[in-house]
C-alpha cells in the first residue's frame, strides 16, 4: 500500500511539470483578458487594438463592453499596447503564469487626434496630419460639451473666431479680423444661400444634426471660389452608420423660456444606410440682438440622407435635404421686428472610384425666403407682407482626386462648377437679378521629398456680370519630425461683388433728411493676399500650434457720396474703394492625463485702414480661451470652459479720428456636468455665463443661461 501511495504521489508531482511542458510544446495554454475604458468618462470603449509581445506576438481587439481575452499564451513577460483612434496609446507590463491574467486600461482622450479624416483643407478626405493648410477640428464630443443649440455657441470657444451680429439679426464668423462677409459657409462642402446684408446667421444651424466642424483660416478661394477670404467654416452633418441602428431623443429646457425637442433615427443594411433627423427650438432671445425685452428666436429643422454604397469600396451615391423654418422677433425704436426665414437645401452626390483615382459629380441647390416686417404689436399686422427677399444657389460641380508615382506620393486635385445666383426684391432694380460664374481650378500635391509637400494651385473665375478672376495660391508642408510639422502658404482671396451691391436702388425719405443708395454695375471683386506660417507639435498625450498670419486686402467695395453734399438728397454709389491689413497670431496647447483635458488658446490681432491710417472697428486686440474637462465621483462628467474677448473699438469720430465708443472686454465662463442614467439614457445639467457678466455693447444676449437635458440613446446592429 505505501508503494503505491509513494507512486501517486510521485504522479502528482510530476503531472504539473509535464502538463507545462506539453502546454509550452503546443504554444501554450495561458489566458489574459482585461477591460479598456474611456479614462475621463470610464464608458467602455470598442475596437480598441490590443498588442502582446513577448515570446510571441499576440493580436486581440475589445467587443462593444470593452473587454478583450487573448488565449493560448506561453507563460512570460509581455509588453501590452493598447491603442484606438483618437486616444493616446497605453504600454503595461503584463505577466502571464500559472491561471488568466488581467489588466484594466483607462484611455485618455487625446486633444489633437492626428489620424482623424478631414475634407476641407485640400478637397478630399485626408488625415488631419496630411492637411497642407492648419485645419481646425470641432468634434463631436466638443459638440455634446458645450451644451449648445446651434453652432454659433460652438464657433465662439474656439481660438481666434469671433461673432458679430448681423442685420436685421443674425450671427456671423470673424477669422482673422475679416468680417464676415468674406467668410465662407459650407454644409456638407456645398454653399448655402441666406445671406442678409452679407451676413449668414450660423446660429441656424441645429448642433444636433452636426458630426463635426472643419475651420481653415485665411484666403481659401483658390479651392472654394467667392467669399472665402478670410476662410472656410465647413459643417459636416452626421452620417447614417452601416450595418447599425440607432435612435436617439433629446430634450432640454432652460432659462429664457429655452424649450427644445430633436430626435434621430438612422438605420444600415446592407448597402444601404438612411438618416432621419428633427427639432423645434425656441427661446426668448434673438442671435445677434443684446436686448431680450419680446424677443423671441423660434426654429423648426428636418434633414433627411440616403445613401449607398458599395461593399468594401469607396464607390458611392447619396442624396440629403434640409429644411430649415425660422421665426424671429425683437424690439426697436418703440417697434416690434419680425424676420422669417425658410430654407431649403438640397444635394445629389455620388464617387466613383478606381485604385488611386476619384470622380466626384454633385449638384446642388439652395434656396433662401427672408420676410421682414413691423409693427407696434408682438404679432406681425394681418396682411402685411412686408419686405420680401428670396435667393437660390444651383450648382453643378465635378471634382477629380488622384494620386501618381511610387506609393501615391503626388496628387492632382482638379475641379470645374458651374454656379447660379439668383436674388429676388424689391431693393434691386429690375427685381429677379442672377450672377452666373464658370470656375475651373487646380492644384498640384507634389512631394518633393519624403517630408516635403508642395501645393501649387490656381482657380479661374469667370463671370459675365463682373468679369474674370484669377486666384492663385502655393502652400508647403514639412514634417520635421514625427512629432512636429512646418506648414507655411502664400496665396490671393477674392468676393464678387453681390446683388445690392451691382444692382441696389434704395431710397430713404425722412423729415429733414433723405438719401439714396445706388448700385453699380462696374464693380469689380474684392481681393486679398495672404501670407501664413505654422507649427503644430503633436505627442501622444499633448500638442503645441501656433500660426502667425498677414493680409492684405484691396478694392474692398464702400459707399461713396457722389452727389453735391448741400443737395436736399444725398446719393451714395458703391465703390471698390478700401484697402488695409491684418495681421496677428493664433496659439494654442492643450494635454490629456489620467482623465483630466486641458485646453488652452490665445489669439492677438493688429489691423488698419490703408486708407485713413487707423485700426479697424469691431475687432478685438486680443482673446483668449481655456478648457478643463474632469470625470468627477459618482462617474459624473465635468467641464468648465472660459473665453476673453478684450476690449473693442466700435464708433470714432471722424473728425479727430478718436474712438468715441467701445465694446467692454467680456470673460465668460461656462460649467456643464453629465451623467449617465440607466437604459441608455444621460442627463445633463449646465450654465453658460456663469458670473452673469454683462458687458456693454455686445451683440447678442450676455446673461446668464442655466439649462438641463435629458437625452435617450438606443443602439444595435443590423442584419447584413
Amino acid at each position: 500500500m505505501s508503494t503505491v501511495r509513494g507512486l501517486a504521489l510521485a504522479l502528482c508531482a510530476v503531472a504539473p511539470i509535464g502538463t507545462a511542458a506539453a502546454q509550452r510544446a503546443r504554444g501554450g495554454g495561458m489566458t489574459a483578458d482585461g477591460v479598456v475604458r474611456d479614462a475621463a468618462t470610464r464608458a467602455p470603449l470598442a475596437d480598441v487594438e490590443i498588442r502582446l509581445a513577448g515570446d510571441d506576438t499576440v493580436l486581440a481587439r475589445t467587443d462593444a463592453r470593452g473587454a478583450w481575452r487573448a488565449e493560448s499564451l506561453r507563460p512570460g513577460r509581455y509588453t501590452l499596447v493598447a491603442r484606438r483612434l483618437g486616444y493616446a496609446a497605453e504600454t503595461r507590463p503584463l505577466v502571464v503564469a500559472n491561471g488568466t491574467a488581467h489588466l484594466e486600461l483607462a484611455l485618455d482622450a487625446v486633444p489633437i487626434s492626428l489620424d482623424q479624416v478631414v475634407v476641407t483643407a485640400d478637397r478630399r478626405m485626408q488625415k488631419l496630419a496630411d492637411a497642407v493648410t492648419t485645419t481646425e477640428l470641432v468634434t463631436r464630443e466638443d459638440i455634446e460639451r458645450t451644451g449648445a443649440s446651434d453652432i454659433s455657441t460652438i464657433l465662439i470657444e474656439q481660438t481666434g473666431i469671433q461673432l458679430e451680429g448681423g442685420m436685421p439679426a443674425g450671427t456671423g464668423v470673424m477669422l482673422q479680423g475679416i468680417d464676415s462677409k468674406h467668410v465662407l459657409i459650407l454644409l456638407d462642402g456645398q454653399p448655402i444661400a441666406g445671406r442678409i446684408s452679407g451676413v449668414f446667421d450660423v446660429s441656424r444651424i441645429p448642433a444636433a444634426m452636426v458630426e463635426r466642424i472643419e475651420v481653415v483660416k485665411g484666403p481659401q478661394s483658390t479651392l472654394y471660389g467667392t467669399d472665402a477670404m478670410g476662410g472656410v467654416v465647413n459643417v459636416v452633418t452626421r452620417m447614417p452608420a452601416r450595418g447599425a441602428f440607432d435612435a436617439n431623443v433629446t430634450l432640454t429646457g432652460g432659462s429664457q423660456d429655452r424649450r427644445e425637442g430633436s430626435g434621430s433615427v438612422s438605420i444600415g443594411r446592407g448597402a444601404l444606410t438612411a438618416r432621419l433627423d428633427g427639432g423645434r427650438r425656441t427661446i426668448e432671445t434673438t442671435p445677434g440682438m443684446s436686448e431680450t425685452a419680446g424677443a423671441l428666436a423660434a426654429r423648426t429643422d428636418g434633414m433627411a440622407r440616403l445613401r449607398w454604397q458599395g461593399a468594401g469600396s469607396a464607390t458611392f451615391a447619396e442624396a440629403s435635404v434640409l429644411l430649415l423654418d425660422e421665426r424671429q422677433r425683437w424690439s426697436s425704436n418703440g417697434f416690434y421686428n419680425f424676420g422669417d426665414n425658410q430654407q431649403v437645401n438640397g444635394r445629389l452626390t455620388g464617387t466613383v472610384q478606381r485604385g488611386n483615382h476619384r470622380l466626384t459629380p454633385s449638384v446642388h441647390a439652395s434656396l433662401y425666403d427672408h420676410r421682414l416686417r413691423a409693427s407696434q404689436q408682438t404679432l406681425p399686422l394681418a396682411g402685411d407682407e412686408g419686405s420680401r427677399q428670396r435667393q437660390r444657389i444651383v450648382q453643378g460641380e465635378l471634382l477629380y482626386n488622384g494620386r501618381f508615382g511610387a506609393a501615391g506620393a503626388h496628387g492632382i486635385d482638379a475641379g470645374a462648377l458651374v454656379r447660379r445666383d439668383e436674388a429676388l426684391t424689391e431693393r434691386v432694380e429690375g427685381g429677379l437679378r442672377s450672377l452666373d460664374v464658370v470656375e475651373p481650378f487646380v492644384q498640384a500635391d507634389i512631394a518633393a521629398t519624403s517630408r516635403l509637400a508642395i501645393v501649387p494651385g490656381v482657380r479661374v473665375t469667370r463671370s459675365a456680370q463682373w468679369g474674370t478672376h484669377v486666384t492663385p495660391r502655393i502652400a508647403s508642408r514639412l514634417r520635421a519630425t514625427d512629432a512636429l510639422t512646418l506648414r507655411a502658404s502664400v496665396g490671393e482671396g477674392y468676393r464678387a461683388p453681390d446683388f445690392k451691391e451691382l444692382f441696389m436702388r434704395f431710397v430713404n425719405v425722412g423729415t429733414g433728411y433723405s438719401y439714396a443708395v445706388n448700385g453699380n454695375p462696374h464693380l469689380g471683386p474684392e481681393s486679398s493676399r495672404n501670407v501664413t506660417v505654422g507649427a503644430d507639435w503633436v505627442g501622444n498625450r499633448s500638442f503645441v500650434r501656433g500660426q502667425l498670419f498677414h493680409n492684405r486686402f484691396t478694392d474692398f467695395i464702400e459707399t461713396q457720396l457722389v452727389s453735391d453734399p448741400e443737395a436736399s438728397q444725398l446719393v451714395y454709389e458703391y465703390r471698390n474703394l478700401d484697402d488695409g491689413w491684418t495681421r496677428g497670431v493664433d496659439l494654442e496647447s492643450g494635454f490629456a492625463l489620467n482623465g483630466w483635458r486641458v485646453e488652452g488658446g490665445y489669439s492677438g490681432l493688429a489691423t488698419r485702414n490703408g486708407t485713413t491710417g487707423r485700426e479697424l472697428l469691431g475687432r478685438p486686440a486680443h482673446s483668449a480661451r481655456l478648457l478643463v474637462a474632469r470625470t468627477l465621483p459618482l462617474a459624473v462628467r465635468a467641464s468648465v470652459n472660459g473665453t476673453f474677448t478684450g476690449r473693442t473699438p466700435m464708433q470714432r469720430d471722424e473728425t479727430t479720428g478718436t474712438i468715441s465708443l467701445w465694446r467692454d472686454a467680456f470673460t465668460r465662463v461656462d460649467a456643464r456636468v453629465a451623467r449617465d442614467v440607466a437604459g441608455g439614457m444621460e442627463l445633463v445639467a449646465g450654465v453658460d455665463n456663469l458670473f452673469d457678466t454683462q458687458p456693454a455693447e455686445w451683440a447678442g444676449f450676455t446673461g446668464r443661461h442655466v439649462y438641463v437635458a435629458l437625452s435617450w440613446t438606443l443602439a444595435r446592429t443590423t442584419a447584413p
